[in-house]
């Protein structure tokens, strides 16, 4: 078919009059299978039949027969499967006409472009069109269209985002300025759906891990081969997961509040159904990190509950628990406290302090006062945690593992790192036996031993630990999942302690390669990524870039957490610090300011981070006086420095003295080659005018959070 013709078939779209009459058609010819033949039916057994005569398209043959009545110019291009059953299908194009009628009464008739119909099926249309065919005039007819209607089902597992075709017109249509892409369901499906966010949210949230367009396929591997080349040369397949994603999370979303809405207007707002709903909807928005919008859901649904259960219902502590793990997740960790005490009180008191439940929410403060930096707090409420779950669950039970990987995180962060290693040892063994080497969760459990093993500089054993986890992972989960990629960044950051600052790149660059395609481009993982990748080229000397990937990851933070969430504050941190290191002393006070505005608001003045920050600006803020003002200093630079090295020497005399009194042992003499060493390197940078430079903040991964996501909803 000649390129004309192609890209008139791009521009006609058949009425909805057309789509009745095929519709009837197609039941009038087969009465008792039309229901369950698929599209790719439909075409074998009448479309071709009817225009194989002709050598033409069904389009050809509504011109000759309606004096074009049922042609016209397309207004929505059709996306689905050719495996989806043709009736289902076109009613939903019936459907959504009808939608469109009834909210714009003067709009235009619908006329959709759908390939059964514009397409000569007698020949493979699409064999001769040059690559660049698809990337210009097919994404520009598509655009001209102005709608794409991506028809999706089953939505447990949709067919569409398995085809190669479906998704290259998805991207087509999202990547085109002032396109709408509309998705739809038949009927059946959306009372699943539903049904499923009433019931199952994680399935709902589970359906974007799916879409993985480099796995899709084609009916034609020539159709395959060519659509993959296009993708590669033009957008690339981690724009266009990403915009898939982002399109069904968006559509998700939209389903799980319309079930609120349509109680709402069904007038069920005051009742226990409405409130299970809300409760349900509130876990998927959380877990879209809608945290603003989950709490909103979560106090429906309480408000309900506390007027028809009380203050002690069985569900209320649920809701409480689930409601502090959104405050949590968006770093108000006191309203979170607030939350889960509730929730506490009233399980001590409905199931007493022997209780698996009970033992959950002791475990969610330990978490939350752990994120506040409160660690001896944390220890209490996980050893309270702990104790409870060895009594009731058993020693070798996950959740009691969970335990002990917060009591390592929080031994880790006091900086009581062997204590922190025995505890995360022991999860692991836990994880081990009860789930098996190769599960992803024990693949977690290796990341924490690794993080501990390489704070106390023990980095060739923190990336043996690393590639065990990462081997784990990428064999049950497979290398783009999102957890491989916490691995390579915890991997990244013991190279770049090292010092190993290519490797510490490599590394990071294939985190963040995972999670721009997994994940988005505009998530918080994404955004530690770039910080850590700033690191690694401020290490390198490279400030530019070092710049240039910050501010990446702080504008990610700004927009998903906010300008006051912990991470968005240490990200101001580490550019203020490269800016100082820069000599841009203005600049560096500017952002180091947002810094310490954003813990003190979110951490509060005493957490430890939030000193670290104001002693920094306090440091740079003296820096600058002192350079405009040298005469003014109490003690010069150059006496400081030999203070400090006459420090170093009386140290180390006092070292030697006590390896020669015992006898300099080999552990000792390897010690002594080790602290000589690092003499000799603290002497160098004493010497170097940038001695006062401060180590950025990198992002560590671990898997310790063990907070409850499903509260009692399920006796709701």
């Amino acid at each position: 078919m000649a390129n004309d013709d192609s890209e008139l078939r791009l521009t006609d779209g058949v009425s909805v009059e057309a789509i009745k009459a095929f519709l009837a058609d197609l039941k009038s010819e087969f009465p008792d299978t039309y229901t369950d033949m698929t599209t790719e039916d439909a075409c074998k057994q009448l479309v071709v039949p009817r225009t194989q005569q002709d050598n033409c398209a069904y389009v050809d043959l509504l011109r000759k027969q309606s004096s074009h009545e049922h042609v016209g110019k397309a207004t929505v291009f059709v996306s689905h499967a050719w495996r989806y059953k043709i009736a289902e299908v076109l009613n939903v194009l019936l459907e959504f006409a009808e939608e469109q009628r009834v909210r714009k009464e003067d709009s235009q008739p619908v006329f959709f472009w759908f390939d059964l119909f514009m397409n000569n099926q007698n020949a493979n249309v699409t064999a001769n069109l040059p690559q660049e065919w698809w990337s210009t005039t097919f994404k520009e007819s598509i655009a001209n269209i102005g709608r794409v209607l991506l028809v999706l089902m089953p939505w447990r597992d949709p067919v569409p985002l398995t085809r190669a075709w479906c998704l290259w017109e998805i991207f087509c249509g999202i990547s085109n300025e002032g396109t709408e892409v509309n998705i739809r369901l038949p009927n059946s499906e959306e009372k699943a759906l539903e049904e499923a966010i009433q019931g199952e949210y994680e399935a709902v949230t589970d359906t974007l891990v799916r879409v993985q367009a480099q796995r899709a396929e084609a009916f034609n591997p020539r159709d395959k081969d060519m659509i993959f080349e296009a993708i590669q040369e033009g957008v690339g397949f981690a724009a266009l997961n990403q915009a898939v994603k982002d399109q069904l999370r968006a559509w998700c979303l939209e389903k799980a509040v319309a079930a609120v809405e349509v109680m709402q207007a069904r007038g069920e707002d005051k009742t226990e159904a409405f409130a299970r709903v809300c409760h349900q909807v509130g876990l998927v928005l959380s877990e879209f990190g809608g945290h603003d919008r989950a709490i909103a859901s979560y106090n429906a649904a309480l408000s309900i509950l506390l007027r028809t259960e009380g203050e002690e219902g069985k569900n209320v502590a649920g809701l409480y628990n689930n409601l502090g793990t959104a405050y949590d997740g968006k770093g108000d960790y006191d309203k979170a406290i607030q939350c889960y005490e509730k929730a506490l009180a009233i399980r001590v008191e409905m199931l007493g302090e022997e209780h698996s439940s009970t033992a959950d929410t002791y475990n969610n403060l330990g978490n939350a006062y752990h994120s506040k930096g409160e660690y001896d707090r944390a220890i209490e409420f996980f050893e309270k945690a702990l104790v409870i779950r060895m009594e009731v669950l058993g020693e070798k039970h996950l959740s009691t593992a969970d335990s002990y990987l917060g009591l390592g995180n929080a031994y880790y962060n006091k900086g009581k790192y062997d204590r922190a290693i025995r505890f995360y040892e022991n999860a692991l063994a836990m994880k081990v036996e009860a789930l098996g080497e190769k599960h992803p969760s024990t693949a977690g459990a290796y990341g924490n031993l690794g993080n501990a093993y390489a704070s106390k500089g023990e980095y060739d054993r923190a990336i043996q630990v690393y590639t065990k986890g990462l081997a784990v992972t990428v064999e049950a989960l497979g290398e783009k999942h999102p957890s491989s990629a916490a691995t390579y960044n915890n991997l990244g950051n013991a190279h770049d302690s090292k010092g190993d600052y290519d490797r510490a790149v490599e590394c990071y660059e294939k985190a963040l390669a995972i999670r721009v395609e997994a994940l988005g481009q505009k998530h918080p993982s994404t955004a530690e990524t770039y910080n850590n990748l700033g690191i690694a080229y401020q290490n390198k000397g490279q400030y530019d870039k070092a710049i240039q990937h910050y501010e990446k990851g702080l504008a990610i933070f700004v927009e998903t957490l906010g300008n006051k969430h912990p991470n968005t504050a240490t990200s101001y941190l580490n550019i203020g610090l490269l800016h100082d290191k820069r000599g841009d002393k203005e600049q560096a006070c500017a952002y180091v300011q947002k810094g310490l505005d954003g813990l003190t608001t979110t951490l509060g003045p005493g957490h430890p981070n939030t000193r670290k920050a104001e002693r920094e600006l306090g440091r740079i803020r003296g820096g600058a006086v002192n350079g405009q003002h040298a005469s003014t200093q109490h003690v010069p630079a150059s006496q400081l420095q030999q203070r400090t090295v006459l420090a170093h020497r009386n140290l180390l005399l006092r070292f030697i003295s006590s390896a020669v009194v015992y006898q300099s042992t080999a552990p000792q003499r390897s010690l002594l080659m080790r602290f000589l060493g690092a003499l000799a390197h603290a002497h160098f940078d004493a010497s170097r005018p940038d001695s006062q430079e401060k180590q950025p903040e990198r992002s560590p991964v671990s898997s310790s959070r063990a907070n409850e996501s499903g509260g009692c909803c399920s006796v709701l």
